[in-house]
């Protein structure tokens, strides 16, 4: 595991001292003085960092220069440890390229009683999956799929809040950072011109009355076309590049969700954060106001969802009736 408080490796002590002067020449004699490398390393290091994907120029006399590290797209180790080196709680991160599903080793940390706050990343996940075990398969290195170790003092009823604090932590930076409006659907879908964004899957293991670990997953459609959709799901999803008409690169957009998200699960720790929480999410979610199609256990309710419990399950009238789901799936008949 990498934890970017205390990075020893050279490689990212050296990026590290070139970030400080980015988009400015470092010369290679004050580089090897500086972090004691020989000139044959320091050239090994540099095109290591190349070949992970970073932006190094380097001119005779001049040195080496560090371009972009915001315009990064490839997830790296050196990267991940560098951009979520400040941000609260989640500073230790694990990177995959290719694993099963990012929930499966977080759950392995969990039980080896690993810290909260580690963070899960891959470019590809082969066993991916969405609520009710449904597979849920994206192409390698164009979305970001990631998953988070919390503990929360929680009661495992609750853990649903923490799928609404990821979603409102996605769709504040969607909005924010790339101007992608998307909506709420509750419990842990972020909609974009109706079609799906991100997806959010939060798991616990516990006791009745408290809560072991809770390991959140979110999967975001960053950088696939509308051709690399398979016809089945053309209709249903979107990315933020289809959304904006470019890529963006993931590294960063990890660490401005992680930001957001982390000020959300410090927030629920205080005693009126649940409270917040929920006043936020009820005035954000789409669902609320909405004619909905709820099924649960193979039944289904036509009806218009008019709330948000304190647990987080859905309030929906239905008649003149009102009914309670804690976890179902909603289909928007009608947006508000």
């Amino acid at each position: 595991m990498h934890n970017s408080i205390e990075p020893h490796c050279s490689r990212y002590r050296l990026f590290e001292f070139l970030a400080e002067s980015e988009g400015e020449y470092v010369q290679g004699s004050v580089l090897t003085k500086k972090l004691g490398f020989s000139r044959q390393a320091l050239f090994k290091h540099i095109c290591s960092l190349r070949e992970e994907g970073f932006d190094i120029g380097s001119l005779p006399q001049k040195g080496y220069m560090l371009k972009n590290i915001r315009e990064t797209d490839a997830i790296s180790e050196t990267i991940l440890d560098f951009l979520l080196r400040d941000i609260p709680l989640f500073s230790k991160s694990i990177y995959f390229p290719s694993i099963t599903s990012t929930q499966h080793a977080i759950k392995r940390l969990a039980q080896q009683d690993a810290p909260e706050g580690i963070v899960a990343v891959t470019d590809e996940q082969t066993e991916g999956r969405g609520r009710r075990g449904r597979s849920w398969h994206a192409p390698a290195s164009k979305d970001l799929l990631f998953s988070l170790l919390l503990r929360p003092e929680l009661r495992p009823g609750d853990v649903q809040l923490l799928n609404l604090a990821a979603g409102l932590a996605v769709k504040s930076v969607l909005k924010e950072e790339y101007q992608v409006d998307a909506k709420l659907k509750w419990p842990n879908d972020l909609l974009a011109n109706g079609r799906k964004i991100c997806g959010i899957l939060s798991e616990a293991a516990g006791e009745p009355d408290r809560i072991y670990y809770a390991v959140t997953g979110i999967g975001i459609n960053v950088n696939f076309t509308e051709e690399e959709m398979s016809e089945e799901v053309r209709d249903i999803a979107t990315s933020i590049n289809i959304e904006k008409g470019h890529p963006v690169p993931r590294p960063f957009l990890l660490s401005r969700v992680l930001y957001s998200l982390s000020s959300y699960v410090m927030d629920l720790k205080k005693s009126d954060g649940k409270e917040k929480l929920l006043f936020s999410y009820r005035k954000e979610c789409d669902t609320i106001g909405s004619d909905i199609l709820v099924t649960q256990d193979e039944e289904s309710f036509t009806g218009t969802a008019v709330g948000i419990t304190e647990q987080g399950a859905l309030v929906v009238k239905v008649g003149e009736q009102e009914m309670i789901f804690a976890a179902a799936d909603v289909h928007h008949l009608r947006m508000r």
